[in-house]
């Protein structure tokens, strides 16, 4: 049994907020209303613990498979034969992004109504394979077609981040939030140093860098076994009241999938194709990059004037939150994603070629990440409040990001203290948007609000590699000329190589600060940190609605 809050105690709790009723955004209130809290105080088992841990691994996977992308270098010198093999380089890392970005919200907005479970548990199946796919490659275009699989398991995987939120009560979802991303943080430094060490001793012979991938097929393979063996949610609210399969499958929005999926592929096609396989002024370019806007705008009028209850439901949009922190997302994947992708091959280009250095020396930028996201999560819990602490971290990030354009070869200690306090920052921006964005949203829709503030930030990983890709090679080009500039193995010129890299970080402050500015618009999410679970795993605790209220909402009364 649940309970609905009268108007005194929805009237006494509001004033908490901020002070004043008038505080709490009208949205807000209404969510909060539309979710009932359970009656007597909800208590967390062993069943919702272990779940919550499986769940959590499936986060790790989609986590660790980047970090095969910090021995690309090695990869490349290893099967290279050629300079359009070298070309190959950014596709082993955005193959597995475009990927991610273009089915996510489709398994997001399909877990909705049909469950989470085997969408989480079928990913990593075919995680297993795109790892084995990646580690027995013979050329790079096999690795290439490995790291499309492993996309796709990814797309399945980060379902799980939704399915955390929902067997969590809403005001704990930051700290379990926090402690996933500190369980990913840790896996992504645990594989960095494993794929650094298996490079440097030649693990399996062929350059060493396959067992980084293997590794990953491991990994993916017992968080499948575990997210079977262990988590088993209610029937989602969209499917409850549709008996039949087929009555789900026709709710789908067939056209909007389509739309989007052409308009990202041929997006990051062009973007990736520019100023390495061609000029960005070569007509293929130019003719993707067009058609890819084309269709992205044709996406955002099909989803606005067409559907109501598309990839981008129009329930979403409840608060201005939820378009503020897609944004914030993106660029948080430029940050995390292309920063850890360009950062070690910068280090690898002044610093050194050693697998196992390399590693060493881009770990105080992921370690802080891995000791933030818990406290981060919560100062979210404790304070209710998460907007000051956004801004500043993304201040702080922008700040610390220009500071690393000063390193160069003699100067590796102020590398590793401009990453350090890079890294606690990205701790945060880890952390509280997808939080924040869980919260904005109403909780029967968290498959598909969680599935695509995650393909936002494959996406800001794949347009942050593109255009730091792009400046490094234009400006090291013209330092050196186009013939040095396109060896591919690591510059001569490592002077020039720093003053080239410099550009780049000049970008990622300017984008990261341009981020800070957008989320000052960010609204208070205070209302929604309440007792209320979406999907209860603790059986007679079930959170069930007599009054119909969890039954499947209607997108127009909204």
């Amino acid at each position: 049994m649940t309970k609905r809050l009268s108007d005194s105690e929805k009237a006494g709790n509001s004033s908490t907020s901020e002070g004043a009723i008038s505080s709490i955004p009208e949205a807000f209130q209404t969510l909060a209303d539309s979710e009932d809290e359970p009656q007597s105080p909800y208590q967390l088992s062993w069943k919702t613990l272990m779940a919550f841990v499986a769940l959590a691994m499936a986060n790790v996977c989609a986590a660790l498979s980047n970090t095969t992308n910090t021995t690309i270098k090695f990869q490349v010198a290893s099967l290279a034969r050629s300079a359009a093999d070298a070309s190959l380089a950014s596709w082993i890392a955005n193959g597995n992004f475009l990927c991610s970005l273009a089915l996510g919200p489709i398994f997001g907005s399909l877990s909705d109504r049909l469950g989470k479970k085997w969408f989480v548990a079928g990913g990593c199946l075919v995680g297993v394979i795109g790892s084995c796919v990646s580690g027995s490659s013979k050329t790079l275009n096999g690795i290439v077609g490995g790291n499309v699989l492993t996309g796709v398991a990814n797309a399945g995987c980060i379902v799980s981040i939704s399915c955390i939120q929902e067997i969590i009560p809403n005001k704990l979802r930051p700290w379990a939030l926090g402690v996933s991303q500190t369980m990913a943080s840790a896996f992504v430094v645990l594989g960095t140093f494993a794929a650094a060490a298996m490079v440097r001793d030649n693990t399996g012979g062929n350059g060493g860098w396959r067992w980084a991938y293997y590794f990953n097929g491991i990994i993916y393979g017992l968080t499948g076994l575990s997210v079977a063996l262990t988590y088993f949610p209610p029937e989602p609210r969209l499917g409850r009241n549709k008996t039949l399969l087929a009555k789900i499958l026709t709710d789908i929005d067939y056209i909007g999938i389509l739309i989007m999926t052409g308009a990202f592929a041929s997006l990051i096609i062009g973007l990736t194709w520019g100023g390495s396989t061609y000029p960005w002024s070569d007509g293929r370019v130019i003719a993707t990059l067009v058609i890819g806007c084309v269709l992205l705008i044709a996406f955002g009028l099909f989803e606005r004037l067409v559907v109501k209850e598309g990839i981008l439901d129009h329930r979403l949009f409840q608060s201005r939150n939820f378009a503020i922190l897609l944004l914030v997302c993106t660029i948080d994947g430029i940050l995390l994603l292309g920063v850890n992708v360009l950062y070690s091959q910068e280090i690898f280009d002044l610093f050194t070629q050693d697998a196992v250095t390399v590693a060493v020396i881009l770990s105080p930028y992921l370690v802080p990440s891995t000791f933030g996201c818990v406290p981060a999560g919560w100062i979210m819990a404790r304070t209710k409040s998460y907007r000051m602490l956004l801004v500043l971290a993304l201040f702080w990030c922008s700040l610390f990001a220009g500071l690393m354009g000063l390193i160069g070869p003699s100067r590796l200690n102020w590398a590793y203290g401009f990453s350090t306090m890079l890294g606690l920052g990205t701790a945060v921006t880890t952390t509280i948007p997808i939080t924040a964005l869980g919260l904005s949203v109403p909780s029967y829709l968290l498959g598909t609000a969680a599935t695509i503030s995650v393909s936002c930030r494959a996406l800001g990983g794949v347009i942050g590699i593109t255009i730091f890709t792009a400046v490094y090679n234009n400006k090291y080009a013209s330092y050196v000329g186009p013939e040095a500039a396109s060896a591919p193995v690591g510059p001569s010129h490592v002077i020039q190589s720093a003053e080239a890299w410099k550009y780049a970080w000049i970008v990622v402050a300017c984008i990261v600060a341009a981020n800070g500015i957008a989320a000052c618009g960010l609204e208070s999410v205070r209302a929604m940190m309440n007792g209320h679970v979406e999907s209860a795993l603790e059986g007679d605790k079930m959170v069930q609605s007599s009054s119909g209220t969890d039954s499947e909402p209607v997108s127009g009364d909204h």
